[in-house]
């Protein structure tokens, strides 16, 4: 049976309405697009959606009690929530520096880490 799907390219500012149609897990058509990251946007949505992930942690020492982080790479839509709750389980220490690995191989992913999004030094 011939389904179809439509998303809203996030690839540039335009924002392109795309339209996917697919035979089970087949992709036998993409429209809408005015460039080529629709196209590959679409196809990346429908096939392994990911998520780029920021959020804070407490930090223990600094003038601030939260420190921006982040995950280096995105990961699959559907482990978001579980990733967010791993995350705000962590706590660190003063100081920190910019791009500092805070969780290496996050979620058993190779190459995909959190990173500290600022530097904190000691509070003193």
């Amino acid at each position: 049976m011939v389904k179809a799907k439509e998303y809203t390219c996030i690839g540039c500012p335009i924002g392109c309405p795309l339209q996917l149609v697919h035979k089970g897990s087949k992709i036998t058509e993409i429209s809408g697009y005015e460039c080529d990251r629709g196209a590959k946007y679409a196809k990346q949505e429908f096939t392994d959606p990911r998520r780029e992930l920021s959020t804070t942690v407490e930090i223990l020492g600094a003038h601030w009690k939260r420190l921006p982080v982040k995950v280096t790479g995105p990961i699959e839509k559907g482990r978001i929530l579980e990733a967010a709750r791993k995350i705000h389980t962590l706590q660190v220490k003063a100081p920190v520096k910019l791009g500092q690995v805070l969780i290496a191989g996050f979620l058993g992913t190779k190459g995909i880490d959190v990173v500290a999004c600022r530097s904190m030094e000691i509070s003193g």
